[in-house]
């Protein structure tokens, strides 16, 4: 609550300088952190949405299907910074060393958010360091191969990695990021292994795949639609449990035996750092909500592969992904930074 002083009739200017009330004044406006003022006026300045992964991926195609809406709604600009690198920590990393206002926001994910820090210690920050505001969907992984190579299925992949042990190699984001954990439960589950090769972020990999520098990529749906549109990849199996509307003749990793059962999806989330006041927060999750709602953001989402079932308030959100983190704990305990 803003506290404003009743005006004085008889009141004038001193004459000799400012008087001790506007100097008391002055001072408390100086020592307001950024974070307060922001509570009244927000957002006072342009907001940076940093994505942990390189142009390209699917975090970085959410974070700029909502800036130019988020930006209009706000009546300040949004900026999308790509700051790719271990996995996403790097970008998390940059989050946590900027000002709690709500003008620095991440468009994060499961991976580098929940995962990493459970998995690397050396990534040095855990979920409680961050804010969840607003989610933004859900989608599974694909497994995608260049249009040549000899399976046409994930049951036919994994006939091929068990007579062939590590003569396949499969590329994800990162280490401990989603798309690395499902393939090791994949592995785990068909008794197979491939080689693991980390990249920087989702794009590279389709890159990489396309040329066939590797076999297999895991990756999120939102990174495939475009490529098997144009016929320069094949999808294997995706990680849902069932088939996706936009890539309706590719099975769910359920369908194939050793793997029944399997429905494992990351999702976005706009995360701000610790200490975003609750009424930026409040703000920020109204607006985009409403973004995430329209028509036009829904039916894109459906092209990409993702959902958005229901919108969440910011306890909602926070919930959620402490409930994500209690989900994959055993899971990640398997897996050891290389």
């Amino acid at each position: 609550m803003s506290l404003h002083p009743k005006p004085c009739p008889t009141a004038h200017p001193p004459a000799h300088g400012p008087s001790r009330r506007t100097l008391l004044a002055a001072g408390l406006g100086a020592l307001a952190t950024p974070a307060l003022r922001a509570q009244g006026t927000y957002p006072i300045k342009p907001i940076t949405i940093i994505v942990p992964y390189p142009a390209g991926g699917a975090s970085d195609i959410g974070a700029r299907m909502l800036s130019t809406e988020l930006g209009k709604v706000l009546g300040q600009s949004v900026v999308v910074d790509n700051v790719g690198g271990a996995g996403g920590a790097l970008g998390v990393q940059k989050l946590l060393r900027s000002v709690a206002d709500g003008h620095t926001l991440l468009y994060g994910s499961l991976s580098e958010t929940v995962l990493v820090p459970l998995i690397n210690p050396a990534a040095n920050y855990k979920l409680e360091d961050l804010s969840a505001i607003a989610f933004a969907g859900a989608t599974p992984a694909a497994f995608v191969t260049r249009p040549d190579f000899p399976a046409n299925s994930m049951a036919e992949l994994l006939e091929l990695a068990r007579r062939n042990p590590g003569k396949f190699s499969y590329g994800s984001p990162g280490i401990g990021t989603f798309q690395h954990l499902v393939a090791e439960t994949v592995k785990l589950k068909s008794g197979t292994f491939m080689l693991h090769i980390p990249y920087r972020g989702g794009g590279n990999i389709m890159t990489d795949v396309v040329a066939g520098q590797i076999d297999v990529g895991v990756t999120t749906a939102p990174n495939v639609v475009g490529l098997v549109a144009q016929g320069r990849v094949k999808v294997l199996g995706v990680t849902s449990a069932a088939r996706l509307p936009v890539l309706p003749n590719v099975p769910s990793l359920g369908e194939t035996p050793p793997l029944k059962g399997m429905d494992l999806q990351t999702w976005g989330m706009i995360f701000g750092p610790k200490g975003v006041p609750e009424a930026v927060q409040q703000k920020l999750n109204a607006a985009i909500n409403a973004i995430l709602m329209q028509p036009g953001m829904v039916e894109q989402r459906r092209k990409l592969g993702s959902t958005l079932d229901a919108t969440l308030t910011p306890a909602q959100a926070q919930a959620f992904v402490l409930r994500e983190r209690d989900t994959y704990r055993p899971a990640a305990s398997r897996v050891k930074p290389e």
